[in-house]
């Protein structure tokens, strides 16, 4: 039987209106006893972001947002990256909408996307994709592919002349994201295979960066349909698009996702472009979420010090774009291995996620604990919450994650908050701190 997800999410609305295009604040409060009684599995109480090293390092991002809220001001720029637990867009589709409901106004800007369908990969029911002409996809998580991969890891490649290709992204009421800055990540070698914008609406100006390997379309009015072709000489061989950026001037809010269908860590460490082209998205915010594909293997297989130095790398380029970004590790959730043992390595990686995290002095968002532990994936199946392949979550399931990741980071910005408020209280009170 399916039971369908409890929206626990329950908003009081504050009186204080911000600028025009983010008209009010909505801060949330939480109610999870409805949700207590259709999974009483779940680990309610210990949804919460943790610090190991006692050190948060949320406080740029929360300046930043609280900035957005109530003065309407300035940008933050969120990214998650993870396996097919973010290509699937679920978690992404859905943090976006809790975003919006906290502020209307706030995640016009839709971000980094990948045009799956092109590359004949899974596709995301929130975004979609069609092509002419003969393409072939590239993913950084099979051993047996080489290609330019940027940061989005995957590449849908080709050598037709006459190919062609046009992406689009939904928003919450399926009318379709827009965009005044677009971005085509690419590689094509020598630079003869070039992209044509075939858009209703021709852009003011058109630039190229060699370093990044992008190119950048500015538009006088917002497009909802990103549309390309491409011109060749007779020296070019083919061209690779590496990824797509729908950027909005109105946006204040954007959540950009990474996933590849099997990616590990070392997945994404082939990926040669990418401190290159984060760069060009540098993130406040990182939800570190790989590792369920590294975990997909026996006990004796899985080396948690191996992970550690991967994810260390990784971390490395992220701080390379923003020596301040906040980092959030998510745990693993728990999983079986091959359908048919329930896999220890979820509590290894449980372990290596708060080391990393005290190393770095970032937080855990501990999604293997939260969701019950060694073996709850069960639960979560026999619920409806999760595939029978005791691996993948259905929409609920990845729905009811993203509610929790939210309300675990909006109960650590309000307390953050809170502590604001009373240490100014404290510094204005008499013989107090200047």
């Amino acid at each position: 039987m399916v039971i369908a997800t409890v929206a626990f999410v329950g908003f009081r609305v504050s009186e204080r209106t911000i600028n025009p295009q983010i008209r009010s604040v909505n801060m949330p409060s939480f109610d999870h006893s409805d949700a207590e009684k259709s999974f009483p599995f779940i680990q309610f109480e210990k949804n919460e972001l943790v610090y190991p090293s006692k050190e948060s390092n949320m406080e740029p991002v929360y300046e930043k947002l609280q900035n957005i809220l109530y003065n309407g001001q300035g940008e933050l720029a969120i990214l998650h990256m993870g396996g097919s637990h973010v290509q699937g867009g679920a978690v992404g589709h859905r943090m976006r909408e809790l975003f919006e409901d906290l502020a209307y106004g706030t995640t016009q800007q839709r971000g980094l996307m990948f045009p799956f369908r092109v590359a004949h990969t899974n596709s995301s029911i929130y975004t979609s994709s069609s092509y002419i002409g003969d393409w072939d996809g590239c993913r950084c998580a099979h051993n047996r592919h080489r290609c330019d991969w940027g940061m989005s890891g995957m590449v849908a490649s080709t050598t037709d002349k006459d190919a062609s290709f046009q992406t689009w992204a939904y928003r919450r009421d399926s009318s379709l994201y827009e965009s005044d800055l677009v971005r085509l990540y690419v590689s094509n070698g020598d630079q003869q295979f070039t992209p044509q914008w075939d858009g209703k609406v021709e852009p003011t100006s058109v630039t190229f960066d060699s370093i990044a390997s992008y190119y950048e379309w500015i538009f006088p009015a917002p497009v909802d349909t990103l549309k390309w072709s491409f011109t060749a000489d007779s020296l070019a061989s083919y061209v690779e698009v590496q990824g797509v950026y729908m950027g909005n001037s109105k946006g204040a809010i954007t959540y950009n996702e990474i996933g590849v269908n099997g990616a590990s860590t070392r997945s994404y460490l082939r990926c040669d472009f990418m401190p290159e082209q984060l760069q060009t998205l540098p993130p406040d915010l990182v939800f570190f979420g790989i590792g369920i594909n590294d975990a997909h293997v026996p006990s004796s297989q899985f080396s948690k010090a191996d992970f550690i130095q991967r994810y260390d790398t990784l971390v490395s380029y992220m701080k390379s774009v923003n020596p301040e970004v906040a980092i959030v590790f998510l745990t693993n959730n728990d999983s079986f291995y091959r359908k048919r043992y329930a896999n220890k390595n979820g509590k290894v990686v449980q372990e290596a996620m708060y080391e990393l995290a005290e190393k770095h002095q970032a937080a855990v968002w501990d999604l293997f604990e939260i969701m019950g532990g060694f073996r709850s994936i069960e639960a979560w199946d026999r619920t409806g919450l999760a595939k029978n392949d005791k691996i993948h979550f259905t929409r609920d399931g990845y729905y009811l994650q993203a509610e929790l990741m939210y309300e675990a980071i909006i109960t650590d910005f309000s307390d953050w908050m809170v502590d604001q408020k009373d240490a100014a209280a404290t510094n204005n009170e008499p013989g107090g701190a200047p």
